[in-house]
């Protein structure tokens, strides 16, 4: 992505309101935060030593409620680092101003897919207006088939890298939400589609008994399918887990001409030597 192409979308969006903590050229690990609107958006910037945004940076998106501090993806951004590369992992506000771990469980689920395609926007904008001629998106886990859902629409976008990709059908979901909450998905589907606008106190992804709206939980729930990997419109690499204990036999899913590494042993979160084995992979591949 050329700098000028960056700052001029970054212009489009009127960010009159952003407000920065950090992140200064010179930074190598920094605390970012922005506020485009109502709510402040948190990420941190980790940049190799002597670079600077104008180097390149990858974008990292966390999984299910999760935040850009969760273990795997601090690690990642570590590693990454280590080999060159530098990253903002942000996190997603999902409906919560000044989000900084795990998203509650009791707050009201309103939010959508359209939220995560709006927040992607603004950092892109914001490493756009910072200097960064490419920028890469690397999505773990339910982060990585968001991305591939909406990176289409995201005009600045180098390559895509999706590590263990929660990709889902409607049975994958059936099955999941049967398994976890002891009831079927189906009811609870049909409710929602009648009342899309209507708040209920239901069993949701990770959370029991969680007040959300009708509308969220079609979206939580909506299938993100394996050919989504090969529709990202830019170079894209998914990062199979050996032994995944949550998202099962992705590599036998996914369209035959994904490009894809194994790595073999290392379970769903890529503990200890298994996230080094994931970061060399991703490194090559951006750097090629």
């Amino acid at each position: 992505m050329a700098t000028g192409a960056a700052r001029m979308f970054f212009a489009a969006l009127g960010l009159a309101t952003l407000v920065v903590a950090g992140a200064t050229a010179s930074a190598t690990a920094e605390p970012v935060q922005i506020k485009p609107s109502l709510l402040r958006l948190n990420a941190k910037l980790e940049l190799p030593e002597g670079k600077t945004e104008a180097d390149g940076v990858a974008i990292l998106l966390h999984g299910t409620l999760s935040h850009h501090r969760q273990e795997t993806i601090a690690a990642l951004q570590q590693n990454l680092k280590a080999r060159g590369i530098g990253t903002l992992a942000i996190t997603l506000s999902l409906g919560i101003d000044d989000r900084q771990g795990p998203r509650a469980c009791d707050v009201l689920h309103d939010y959508a897919l359209a939220g995560v395609r709006r927040e992607l926007i603004l950092w892109l904008a914001w490493l756009g207006g910072h200097g960064a001629k490419s920028i890469d998106l690397i999505g773990f886990s339910r982060g990585g088939a968001e991305i591939a859902s909406v990176v289409r629409e995201l005009t600045p976008v180098r390559k895509v890298v999706l590590v263990a990709p929660a990709f889902t059908s409607s049975d994958d979901l059936a099955e999941a939400y049967q398994r976890s909450f002891g009831q079927p998905l189906g009811p609870r589907l049909e409710a929602a589609r009648a009342a899309p606008l209507v708040q209920s106190t239901v069993d949701f992804l990770l959370c029991r008994q969680a007040p959300v709206l009708g509308a969220t939980f079609l979206d939580g729930y909506r299938e993100l399918p394996a050919r989504l990997a090969a529709e990202t419109g830019r170079p894209t690499l998914v990062v199979i887990a050996g032994k995944d204990e949550i998202v099962r036999d992705l590599g036998t899913r996914l369209p035959s001409d994904v490009p894809r590494v194994t790595i073999d042993g290392a379970g769903h979160f890529f503990p200890d030597l298994y996230g080094e084995d994931a970061a060399d992979a991703i490194a090559k591949f951006l750097k090629e």
